[in-house]
């Protein structure tokens, strides 16, 4: 790649994550679903943080004091990584670690531990870039990264945990999605296939197992994967910083097009759409927007029915909302 096409991708890669509340409150692997992000370069973009902060003189180089660890080339590094899974990478966890920090003296900026983490999380392929700015080499095989609180709580809550369905009160079926622990009881830690929750939405739509029921929206494929990540990586209860961008132009179909798909189109589908209330497209989400009614039912202002009914959306995604109305609705 191009020096000048390679510089401009790498900083508009930093900074959509630097933008980030990584910062703060982030969980141990930084969060950000690896399928989320652009496939990541490993000659361009992994390797030179490998050669220049580890692979130095009398480190991890070729014939260097590095413990036996090479991180001068792919083979070698390869030897220090288990792709797609960042957690059980000794590179990785050299990098994050807070009892032998690597490198020693002076610890990896984050936006270069996420690069790393999600190159791993992509399947750790020896991939390269091209002179037109694309990436080859390799695909995304990796699971990606899932937390409970910020990808699946608002998933279940909208979609399942609904009045009269698997909320605290009603527990249709005896499935109650309304919090962790209950949620736990319908799941197989490490297996999607064996878990309720996954086979029920993933039933055939025909099939009385299906979920959630019609009059409701089946869930997006974004939220499928997402549930079957987290059921992968264990089920686990933890909670990570969500990637939300409240800079520059802020889209219908890289940010809020997952923000209504998630937290509204399972009411607000094309399946008897409640209120009359359709949100499955742009148009549709534009038109109750410039009605008021949107920002009156998020924001749950009095004289509006409060949206989504089981829980607010986050300070940042309100944001986003408001940002791509103020800018045109695109």
């Amino acid at each position: 790649m191009k020096k000048n096409q390679f510089g401009f991708l790498s900083a508009m890669l930093i900074l959509a994550i630097g933008l980030t509340t990584f910062l703060v409150n982030s969980c141990k692997h930084e969060g950000i679903p690896a399928e989320q992000m652009p496939q990541i370069c490993f000659t361009g973009q992994v390797l030179p943080i490998f050669q220049n902060s580890c692979a130095t003189t009398g480190c991890h180089s070729a014939g260097g004091d590095g413990h036996g660890y090479d991180f001068s080339n792919y083979a070698s590094i390869m030897k220090a990584i288990t792709p797609g899974d960042a957690s059980k990478s000794k590179a990785y966890k050299a990098i994050t670690s807070t009892f032998q920090l690597m490198p020693p003296d002076n610890a990896l900026p984050i936006e270069k531990r996420i690069i790393i983490r999600l190159w791993i999380e992509q399947g750790a392929n020896e991939t390269t870039c091209g002179t037109d700015g694309v990436v080859t080499g390799g695909t995304k095989s990796g699971t990606s990264y899932a937390c409970y609180e910020r990808d699946i709580q608002p998933i279940l809550l909208s979609g399942c945990a609904i009045s009269g369905c698997h909320d605290a009160t009603t527990h249709k079926e005896g499935l109650d999605f309304s919090s962790y622990a209950k949620t736990l009881t319908t799941i197989s830690k490490g297996n999607p296939a064996g878990s309720k929750l996954y086979k029920a939405i993933t039933a055939s739509p025909s099939s009385e197992d299906f979920m959630p029921p019609k009059p409701y929206s089946a869930l997006s494929k974004t939220a499928i994967d997402s549930i079957y990540n987290w059921i992968k990586r264990g089920g686990l209860n933890e909670e990570c910083a969500s990637v939300c961008d409240t800079t520059g132009t802020i889209k219908y179909s890289s940010h809020i097009k997952s923000i209504i798909d998630l937290a509204c189109v399972s009411c607000h589908g094309e399946n008897s759409p409640s209120g009359g209330i359709n949100l499955l497209t742009a148009a549709n989400l534009q038109t109750v927007a410039k009605s008021g009614k949107l920002l009156g039912a998020i924001k749950r202002k009095t004289g509006y029915s409060a949206m989504p009914p089981a829980y607010a959306l986050s300070t940042c995604e309100l944001r986003q909302i408001e940002l791509w109305m103020n800018q045109g609705y695109n």
